[in-house]
């Protein structure tokens, strides 16, 4: 299996299930409760390594009681810590509302601590690994980590998660190998339609591969030539939509790791995000 540098957020995740989702000003008894280690980066390095990939995380942890638990959590789950730096200051939670009607997840997200810098990041010998991946977050200090990273690594796959609409973030995409696309970035553009919007950023960016997931629709990608691939989503019962993003994400890079072509790749990470909404969790 190959060696995976998986770099950006790791949270304290406290979930609470409800039976629907409250209105404003009501209060109501959660139906369960548990936390657990969550971030986009920290769940994608749990998953891979699940998959027998070895995996470091690279993503500031806190010296709080939180932060112990994350950090002995990803150490269970044998990912790699030697390049996460333990910072004083509170762990990010995300405190996530998922409503059992349909499996949607609501997440207020509170951070105090330091994100990554990438004074540490470049203190990593990036040239050892087969794969790095970036959570694109943090967009002045990403951009010189992987400016490092294309100077250090040979030919190495570098695959960049664009979630959220921050600014600058795009600019990034001509360093990158790789692009995976949420619906609600697209969204965020004005596009309604996966496709086009695959279509219009290659016109803006080159011959990147790129991804977009559509949740009920399943996922769309775009190879260097501009073949457009779309794997339909599973027909399952919806239970649990939370980390469904990251499980793509995660069976992306382990099937194109792995030697399989985009078409299949697609295919495989809609069949992984699939299986994931239909049970409560991330099965590991």
């Amino acid at each position: 299996m190959s060696f995976l540098l998986i770099t950006g957020n790791a949270t304290l995740d406290i979930v609470n299930v409800v039976d629907h989702y409250p209105q404003e000003d009501e209060e109501m008894r959660a139906e369960q409760q548990w936390t657990a280690t969550g971030g986009n980066a920290a769940t994608m390095a749990k998953i891979l390594a699940a998959q027998l990939h070895r995996c470091d995380f690279v993503g500031v942890i806190a010296t709080d009681a939180a932060g112990d638990c994350i950090a002995a959590t990803l150490t269970e789950k044998s990912v790699g810590l030697d390049y996460a730096p333990r910072l004083t200051g509170k762990s990010p939670v995300s405190y996530i509302t998922l409503n059992q009607q349909n499996g949607s997840r609501t997440i207020v997200h509170h951070r105090a601590v330091e994100e990554l810098m990438a004074d540490a990041f470049c203190q990593i010998p990036v040239e050892r690994y087969d794969w790095l991946h970036f959570e694109g977050r943090n967009v002045a200090e990403l951009a010189k980590m992987l400016a490092y990273a294309r100077e250090n690594i040979i030919d190495q796959p570098i695959s960049l998660e664009i979630e959220k609409d921050r600014e600058g973030l795009e600019a990034l995409i001509e360093q990158v190998d790789l692009v995976m696309f949420s619906r609600a970035y697209a969204h965020k553009q004005g596009f309604m339609d996966a496709e086009i919007f695959l279509r219009d950023r290659q016109e803006k960016h080159g011959k990147v591969w790129m991804t977009c997931t559509w949740g009920e629709q399943g996922a769309w990608a775009i190879d260097q030539l501009g073949e457009v691939f779309h794997a339909p989503a599973l027909r399952v019962n919806v239970v649990d939509t939370l980390g469904a993003g990251d499980v793509f994400n995660a069976g992306l890079v382990h099937a194109l790791a792995t030697g399989q072509l985009l078409e299949e790749a697609l295919h495989h990470a809609v069949k992984m995000a699939g299986r994931k909404v239909a049970e409560q969790g991330i099965a590991l």
